[in-house]
């Protein structure tokens, strides 16, 4: 039995030191700011403007799309700039010199941010409930929770591979803003997916949080998750191929590295 536990610990372990890493020079307040006070606000910025656009009417719709897709600052900002970070505090050569592989190096680090990101959305539809007429029907919720976590998971799974990326970037910042606004904009959160170009709705349906803003949107109507199972196993297997890219990427980079004997790529 320790033989078994002792990994789980030792997984829960990394994740969490990995998740203090990003915010121990912070205080309460300005991880309050941050963490939940800038996603949120930006809810609320989106909702307000889909209330103008659309109407009073849709304002719901609008709003569980937008509260879904929190959950990508956490993904982008969190998860994306762990191994950027690394590599300026020059403590990224020991990760690569570990003996451990990259799924167990990168997978913890998106451990604590599913389950931030879970909780920012969750304070963003009592914000819903409170402003917005959001009523969700009690039996609902458990299925609307299992939805909730596969778009986390799908989205830090996206996170990782913005991270391994940002080893060969000059200007991660840039990557980090032009793939935040595509999630804004190509996930049906704040346009319809319909009204997109053509050429960009399959691009749309490659993306993290789409199919969840869409089962979101559904269980909202009374359609029960049994129906729309497709879109979740989608979901999930999607953050499935992206942890897998993300894994590839950097033991690409790595490999590079190791041979060059260099860290920067640029």
């Amino acid at each position: 039995m320790a033989g078994l536990i002792d990994p789980i610990k030792r997984f829960f372990r990394k994740g969490t030191f990995a998740y203090k890493s990003t915010f121990a020079v912070m205080s309460l307040q300005q991880y309050l700011m941050v963490n939940l006070g800038a996603p949120l606000m930006q809810m609320l910025c989106f909702t307000l403007v889909a209330n103008y656009v659309y109407g009073s009417q849709n304002i719901t719709t609008w709003f569980i799309g937008n509260a879904v897709v929190l959950t990508y600052f956490n993904a982008i900002f969190g998860v994306g700039t762990h191994l950027s970070a690394e590599k300026s505090f020059g403590t990224l050569k020991l990760l690569i010199a570990s003996p451990s592989n990259g799924f167990n190096l990168l997978l913890p680090r998106t451990l604590l941010h599913i389950f931030d990101g879970i909780l920012t959305i969750f304070i963003g539809l009592i914000i819903g409930a409170l402003f917005f007429d959001f009523h969700l029907p009690i039996e609902a919720w458990l299925s609307f929770g299992v939805v909730l976590l596969a778009a986390s998971f799908s989205a830090m799974a996206f996170g990782l591979i913005i991270a391994s990326i940002g080893l060969a970037s000059r200007d991660l910042n840039l990557i980090l803003n032009v793939v935040s606004m595509s999630l804004l904009g190509l996930t049906g959160a704040n346009f319809p997916i319909s009204r997109l170009p053509e050429f960009i709705q399959p691009i749309s349906q490659m993306m993290p949080l789409t199919r969840s803003i869409t089962l979101c949107r559904a269980l909202y109507e009374g359609t029960p998750l049994s129906e729309n199972t497709h879109l979740l196993l989608g979901e999930i297997g999607l953050g499935v191929i992206f942890m897998i890219i993300g894994t590839s990427l950097f033991k690409i980079l790595t490999k590079k590295s190791i041979q060059s004997g260099v860290l920067e790529f640029f």
